[in-house]
């Protein structure tokens, strides 16, 4: 078992670190690293993985990989926020399933560990996970949405949408601020890439779960707009 000291120092120093990379090479995330086939992954293992390389964000893949992410920039963790506070106040409102944020981790079918931006998960989903889930969750949400950065290619981020569909989710959405466009992911179906729009309806949900992207999109000047 390999075990690593840390230090105090140590955390900042980490995270300067990620953060020069994904300014110099942003190409460059995500990082896949192996593990030996006779290591297990376990949940506990995983998280403490995160909790001794703050900075980064560590997701793993049912193949023994671990994929480094670099941090989230400011404004795109804005933007991630404003999606999740809007499906917040729509669930409560409604005393409808459970909200979560890109801090939760989900182990989907395949024996990924994934960390969405924003989740939702319906009541009877609930229902069906064990009692002993209560470090990560089982199960793959109804509702996914992820929030593009500057650190992120866009391919990669198209293959993890086809992924949480494939593993069960009713609908998914990959929100490009750098495009200003919405890619919306459905069981069955083919992306649906929608640019800049003001507002778009959960509908696979329900018909009244609606995310204004005005809030979300980045301010044009005025004197740029055309009639």
């Amino acid at each position: 078992m390999v075990t690593a000291e840390r230090s105090e120092a140590a955390v900042p120093a980490a995270t300067v670190a990620a953060k020069e990379a994904w300014e110099v090479t942003p190409e460059a995330f995500p990082l896949r690293l192996q593990l030996p086939s006779d290591w297990e992954l376990t949940d506990e293992c995983f998280l403490e993985l995160g909790r001794l390389n703050e900075g980064w964000r560590i997701e793993a893949d049912g193949e023994g990989g671990l994929l480094i992410m670099a941090p989230t920039g400011p404004m795109s963790s804005a933007r991630g926020s404003s999606a999740l506070a809007q499906i917040w106040v729509w669930s409560d409102a409604h005393e409808s399933g459970m909200v979560f944020d890109s801090s939760a981790t989900f182990l989907l079918a395949n024996g990924d560990r994934r960390m969405p931006d924003a989740a939702w998960i319906s009541d009877e989903r609930l229902a069906e996970i064990a009692d002993d889930d209560d470090i990560i969750w089982r199960i793959c949400p109804d509702f996914v949405v992820e929030v593009r950065s500057q650190s992120d290619r866009l391919a990669p981020q198209q293959v993890k949408m086809e992924l949480w569909i494939s593993q069960g989710a009713r609908l998914a959405w990959l929100v490009d601020p750098l495009e200003e466009t919405v890619w919306i992911y459905r069981p069955g179906q083919e992306p649906e890439q929608v640019e800049r729009p003001e507002s778009v309806t959960a509908t696979e949900i329900a018909d009244d779960l609606v995310i204004d992207f005005t809030r979300i999109w980045p301010q044009r000047d005025q004197g740029s707009e055309t009639s």
